[in-house]
């Protein structure tokens, strides 16, 4: 579909962009016509303006730019004096969008802007890529993944289930306990480090406790471990604030997100856990294969949660080797990131994207 900005401008989108085109061509008091029978008469106004044109060009086969930049390679008119209208093209594949009648570069990636005026036809390759971060800097190179969190300070709504949620063969998981769910993606990655953790060690000790915990169910499981506080003579505003030693309130817990597992070699959650062989492997090992130890024993005022060494949380292998190396906890690493995307847009603004 096409939208007609001006009398000497189109623009290609795709149909999900079409309402917030409209929005940006009415803000700036442009007039859109947002039908394919435009088309025809638009295409007979370029005609008659394009009646000199001989040929249209890009003086480039190529260009690079970042993720966030705008694309501003215009193409050449022969003979160059001609007054031509232009309609661009862009690919639907998620890299380039059309942002307030600008094409902008939204994802890494390889993509190709036609532009047609008339009979005329001229292409250019565009190649996308992040900002970098400057030389020889230690923050995360990965900062524009953003990792879910839930804690104390984000809170997942009531309704929020993961789309990817896969039961878990019993094979997995410790004998006595519930049918359990999680992430595939986590699964499969599970899978991967318990076969290495079984090999190295020629052990299969290994279950699962628990996997992913709805909304409903944290609201069981706090409730009943604040009730277990209050029977042993506490107040209720104690029992609450000891109940966040160990669990999370509704909507605050990393299980809601489906990519975290509770392990153990013994059918029990133990704080002795990381002195056992399987637990000192995933103390070691968890990283290589995208996994962290979720609330590590010397980040307990910045997660406001127990050293749990039983409790692994899947990020990806870049971002959970990077955390390993570095000994930071998810809260200091989402922070990192931020910080790390600051400075690759002070660097771009000095070192524009190019193929060197």
């Amino acid at each position: 579909m096409k939208i007609k900005l001006s009398e000497d401008k189109y623009m290609n989108i795709t149909k999900l962009k079409v309402q917030r085109v409209i929005f940006y061509v009415l803000s700036i008091t442009m007039a859109a016509v947002v039908c394919t029978q435009s088309i025809p008469s638009g295409r007979a106004a370029i005609s008659k303006l394009d009646s000199k044109l001989q040929d249209i060009y890009f003086d480039k086969r190529n260009v690079m730019v970042y993720v966030g930049d705008t694309f501003e390679e215009k193409p050449i008119s022969v003979p160059k004096n001609t007054k031509v209208s232009y309609t661009w093209e862009l690919l639907d594949d998620g890299i380039l969008t059309v942002d307030n009648g600008s094409i902008v570069a939204v994802n890494e990636g390889e993509t190709t802007v036609g532009v047609s005026a008339g009979d005329f036809y001229a292409e250019i390759d565009v190649s996308v890529k992040y900002k970098p971060l400057p030389p020889n800097s230690s923050l995360p190179p990965v900062y524009y993944e953003n990792l879910m969190i839930a804690n104390y300070r984000n809170q997942l709504p009531s309704d929020y289930v993961p789309e990817d949620l896969i039961q878990i063969p019993a094979e997995y998981v410790a004998a006595n306990y519930s049918t359990l769910y999680v992430g595939k993606e986590t699964f499969d990655k599970y899978k991967e480090l318990l076969r290495a953790m079984q090999s190295d060690l020629g052990t299969n000790n290994m279950h699962i406790l628990s996997a992913y915990r709805s909304y409903a169910r944290q609201s069981e499981l706090y409730n009943n471990a604040v009730q277990g506080y209050i029977a042993q003579g506490k107040s209720s505003t104690e029992a609450r604030a000891l109940a966040l030693n160990t669990t999370q309130t509704p909507g605050n817990s990393e299980h809601q997100l489906g990519t975290t597992i509770d392990v153990s070699n013994d059918y029990n959650t133990d704080h002795n856990f990381n002195q056992t062989p399987e637990g000192a492997w995933l103390a070691e090992n968890a990283h290589k294969y995208g996994f962290i130890i979720r609330y590590p024993a010397d980040k307990e005022e910045l997660t406001r949660i127990e050293y749990e060494p039983w409790h692994i949380r899947y990020v990806g292998i870049y971002h959970a080797t990077y955390m390993y190396v570095n000994n930071v906890c998810l809260e200091e690493y989402i922070d990192l990131q931020g910080e790390a995307a600051e400075a690759a847009n002070a660097y771009a603004e000095t070192h524009p994207a190019s193929y060197d």
